[in-house]
């Protein structure tokens, strides 16, 4: 609703500027913003799509989003939308969207992947009822169907909050968001080696669709970001940093440009396009960049 042609011209030339082996980018899509002006949504996406592939990056749209957050809420999909004797179920309410986006770009080569959802099932309680988790369930199986029906050539993928298992039937290549956050790096290696021991088990790709956690001080990020890409690195798993430039998004900028939380600052490149201090740590491994591996930031 508040497209801006020349702002993400401007932020995708300043990520290969600091980052010239950058190769992808995790785009994410409003399924609100669609329903208000679908005509001229689609062409926002186009346009999207065209400076990326401009930069050399191929895409991974994230068709709708499930992560909330009580601080600043950025829509998406509730509850409501996809459980059964909900006044706001409607049959066939996404399918325009999935054929305009999905059925539309089934054979554009400008996609890396298709990610179904930011992060499903994001309940936060082993007591949310069972019917409401099979009802998430079934709707991201009928995302996965309808891109199948489509044809689309890039691969499908998805990460769920809690129930990695769950989901791996509806993802031909597997996502996850592996956030150290400090403190116990014998626990997030073992995370990690169990990830890959499962992706391997199931034969399929493997990759972070979101990775780095944040900070307000530059240093202490710094070291969080090069111990999460050095272990990622090891065990080959490609990885999308999180996220490339300061924005009014929750957790991407300073405390004094915006609303914060524990999370502190992701952001990658400053407000004024220079890299943040400290932050030219993610060229040690951004650069190592192998074409085995399926992107890297």
């Amino acid at each position: 609703m508040k497209f801006d042609a020349q702002t993400i011209n401007l932020e995708l030339g300043r990520g290969k500027k600091h980052f010239p082996w950058m190769n992808a980018i995790r785009l994410w899509l409003s399924w609100d913003a669609y329903k208000r002006d679908e005509t001229r949504f689609l062409e926002h996406f186009e346009t999207a799509l065209a400076i990326a592939d401009h930069y050399g990056l191929k895409v991974m749209p994230v068709l709708f989003n499930r992560w909330h957050t009580n601080s600043i809420d950025y829509g998406g999909i509730y509850i409501d939308h996809f459980l059964p004797g909900s006044r706001n179920k409607v049959q066939g309410l996404f399918a325009p969207y999935m054929e305009d986006i999905v059925g539309k770009h089934a054979s554009d080569a400008r996609i890396l992947a298709w990610d179904l959802c930011n992060e499903p099932l994001f309940y936060g309680s082993l007591d949310m009822p069972r019917m409401v988790v099979k009802a998430e369930m079934k709707w991201l199986e009928s995302l996965y169907a309808d891109c199948k029906r489509f044809k689309a050539e890039a691969p499908v993928t998805v990460y769920p909050m809690c129930q990695f298992d769950e989901l791996a039937h509806i993802s031909d290549i597997l996502s996850f968001h592996p956030y150290y956050m400090g403190g116990d790096k014998e626990g997030f290696e073992a995370s990690l080696d169990s990830i890959a021991e499962k992706a391997a088990k199931a034969k399929k790709p493997l990759i972070a669709t979101e990775t780095c956690w944040g900070s307000y001080d530059d240093v202490e990020r710094a070291e969080l970001i090069r111990y999460t890409l050095g272990e990622l690195n090891k065990r080959n798993i490609g990885w999308l940093a999180y996220l490339l430039h300061t924005s009014g998004v929750a957790d991407a900028h300073s405390q004094n440009e915006g609303a914060f939380s524990k999370a502190g600052n992701l952001a990658f490149i400053m407000a004024d396009g220079e890299l943040r201090p400290e932050h030219q740590v993610v060229n040690e491994f951004g650069s190592g960049f192998k074409p085995g591996v399926l992107a890297r930031l």
